[in-house]
């Protein structure tokens, strides 16, 4: 692995590479890791890895505002992100490659994919957060009520002092505990992101995509990816067993086997 640093939209940007030595890999084996939300390349290091020793070459940045990357300058949408990838990639000399987002990252992925074709060679959808529906759980509900009810107590002179505590502890409740802990700036981010549903770039999409999905999901639901199966034409499903949000942490090999036979497919047409 080697980690490196490039300069993009005029911040400085953070990113791993993963090639086999043993390997004559070209940029046409390139695979573009796109991470999730409240956390960095480093999240996917073992699946990197693995696929490099399956011959490709693997790049993996923080994308601005997360690891070890600087953050925008401005509250960034999709769009914004998808126009980083966009730089980045030409930045590294990548003209065609293969596509891997995570939920945010998933997101950035298909819009990226939608409106570049022609760069994407193969797109991998990893439990991705591109259908928004207002669905709370129940303790997302009561989290709610909590914060609308504790309002005005919480607004009170002499509880300003565990304000702080208090936030955290409902944030963490809720299941959004990663909203509490960024800045200020990334809170923007996440508010403009979570509006966006991007249903309508997903049936732009043309590139032979993958879609894996944990059946026991509980930030996007598994009922998602069944959805954006029949949004995508042409996509192929696959669904992990007694997995969660993160399967690249919880079931590695499986995931990375599922990955390369995908694009594997391609390499030997």
């Amino acid at each position: 692995m080697n980690e490196k640093k490039i300069i993009t939209e005029r911040l400085s940007i953070n990113y791993k590479i993963f090639e086999s030595s043993l390997i004559n890999i070209s940029t046409k084996n390139a695979v573009l890791v796109l991470h999730g939300w409240g956390v960095g390349s480093g999240s996917w290091v073992e699946v990197a890895e693995s696929l490099a020793r399956d011959g490709f070459r693997v790049v993996c940045p923080d994308m601005p505002g997360f690891g070890k990357s600087a953050e925008p300058e401005k509250p960034w949408k999709i769009e914004d992100y998808v126009k980083f990838v966009e730089d980045f990639a030409a930045g590294l000399g990548l003209e065609k490659f293969y596509l891997l987002g995570h939920s945010f990252g998933g997101g950035v992925a298909a819009v990226y994919a939608a409106a570049h074709s022609n760069k994407v060679e193969k797109l991998v959808l990893c439990d991705s957060a591109i259908i928004r529906k207002e669905r709370l759980d129940w303790r997302q509900e009561y989290a709610k009520k909590m914060a609308r009810g504790g309002k005005f107590l919480l607004g009170l002179p002499f509880m300003g002092g565990i304000l702080p505590v208090a936030r955290k502890i409902i944030y963490r409740f809720a299941g959004v505990h990663d909203y509490h802990q960024t800045s200020p700036l990334m809170k923007k981010v996440f508010q403009n992101i979570v509006k966006e549903d991007l249903s309508a770039f997903a049936a732009l999409i043309k590139t032979p995509t993958l879609i894996i999905w944990g059946d026991s999901d509980k930030s996007t639901p598994v009922e998602d990816a069944y959805e954006l199966n029949k949004i995508i034409p042409g996509a192929k499903l696959e669904i992990i067993e007694n997995c969660g949000h993160n399967p690249h942490r919880t079931h590695n090999e499986e995931l990375v086997k599922k990955i390369s036979e995908f694009l594997m497919s391609n390499l030997k047409s």
